[in-house]
């Protein structure tokens, strides 16, 4: 087989993967995507995670479609959090490609997926209250708004520099901080993920560190495995989805430990 062929359908292999953790976690597929294009397909650190904020651009638009559709995204209380995730961003990336050696890179990855395993499993031992819908989501006071716009631009910077994490922590923020059910926190937060991803894939775009063209071929397959994997989700219980949510967590962080030799 061609070895062209054979890098193209490894692209669409590496998307499968991801899209599957996107659309299972509302988390974000950098932590997928970064550690396999450098370490399968030689890509320097910086263009994989150039390349793979292009990619969470387009996937997580199909995966919030996805829980939209079954009621399951509400960005109005989460407005802010996208707001300061956005101008964070850009922080983050006009730094990353003179701030930040691999190692601490690869750290970074590590240490956020540990910590997000821990708090998920650690929510989901946790009694099951009774849901009222309409009272689920923290009102959005002026304790609020500046709470998640601060959280948003922290966690935006932090995606701008490691190009990870950032799905993750919007997920943890939406249901520790303004009380989202599981579900709708998904949603929401891979809708914020990509207006995320967009403000970041500009900042590396400019310094020449996106590869377009792959990034495609990772996100076609992402989107197939983002949507199938989004409409199992949305049929499982919040705990058994809460449980699955930490267990590929600390699978994520153990492959990066196996493969954090960036370039």
């Amino acid at each position: 087989m061609d070895v062209s062929l054979l890098h193209w359908i490894g692209l669409i292999g590496i998307g499968l993967i991801t899209g599957s953790v996107v659309g299972l976690t509302g988390a974000s597929g950098v932590v997928v995507v970064v550690p396999l294009l450098s370490v399968l397909m030689g890509f320097s650190v910086h263009e994989a995670i150039g390349t793979s904020l292009f990619v969470d651009v387009i996937t997580p638009l199909f995966v919030a479609w996805s829980y939209y559709k079954s009621g399951n995204v509400n960005l109005k209380s989460g407005l802010w959090l996208a707001a300061g995730s956005i101008i964070g961003a850009q922080i983050g990336a006009s730094f990353a490609n003179v701030s930040l050696s691999s190692n601490q890179m690869g750290i970074g990855f590590v240490v956020m997926m540990f910590v997000m395993a821990v708090a998920m499993w650690r929510k989901s031992k946790l009694p099951t209250k009774p849901k009222v819908e309409s009272t689920t989501i923290q009102p959005m006071t002026a304790k609020t708004i500046f709470m998640s716009l601060g959280i948003g631009l922290l966690l935006g910077i932090m995606s701008g520099l490691f190009g990870a994490g950032g799905g993750m922590a919007f997920l943890i923020t939406l249901i520790l901080v303004l009380k989202y059910p599981t579900h709708k926190a998904i949603g929401t937060s891979s809708l914020i993920m990509s207006l995320t991803a967009a403000s970041g894939t500009i900042g590396y775009a400019a310094h020449g560190n996106v590869n377009f063209s792959s990034g495609l071929f990772v996100a076609a397959g992402s989107i197939l495995g983002g949507l199938l994997t989004a409409r199992l989700a949305n049929k499982v219980s919040e705990k058994t989805l809460e449980k699955l949510i930490s267990g590929v967590f600390v699978g994520l962080g153990v492959l990066m430990i196996f493969t954090s030799n960036f370039k």
